[in-house]
């Protein structure tokens, strides 16, 4: 049975969420999905929301109390949750239960752009695996941040650690 991904994209246009929206579609295209995108946060109050195996939110904006009632739903039911960069952790910062949905919240830039290392510190991880140290520019938090904007899904590095997460969120 082919898996099946819900993209919810929107809010602030400097994370580029309509491109990054485009790129994780093809991602997950290319990995079998059926993908579904929506440009509103309405689509997580769908009581149909566990059909989905994967929801990837990428929006930075409010929602409303039944939209993250509906969302928190779905992922109690068994739906997968992955994400990226602030699109996934600067989103919704009024709602406590999305917070815990996701393990956290955005807090601060520590340094804007920033030139870094990325340090692999589990090798051995399946989603780290073959993965060797590299350079990176971008905004620089404690937590998987990569890919403020479309272009950083050029580094291949970030798009096999994003990919290999999300098939993980979708895992039976």
């Amino acid at each position: 049975m082919t898996k099946q991904a819900l993209i919810v994209w929107g809010g602030w246009p400097g994370h580029e969420p309509a491109e990054c929206a485009t790129i994780v579609g093809a991602m997950l295209r290319e990995e079998g999905f059926d993908v579904a995108m929506e440009n509103t946060t309405e689509a997580y109050a769908d009581p149909a929301l566990p059909r989905f195996d994967l929801i990837v939110p990428m929006v930075t904006c409010t929602i409303a109390k039944e939209e993250v009632e509906g969302l928190s739903a779905g992922v109690r039911s068994g739906v997968g949750m992955g994400g990226f960069h602030g699109q996934m952790a600067d989103s919704f910062r009024n709602e406590v239960k999305y917070q815990f949905i996701v393990g956290g919240q955005w807090v601060a830039h520590p340094g804007n752009i920033v030139d870094y290392r990325i340090t692999i510190t589990r090798p051995d991880d399946p989603i780290m695996q073959a993965i060797q140290d590299f350079p990176y520019r971008s905004e620089q938090y404690f937590y998987s941040s990569l890919g403020h904007v479309a272009s950083e899904f050029q580094v291949s590095e970030m798009r096999t650690i994003l990919r290999r997460g999300l098939l993980w969120a979708a895992r039976d």
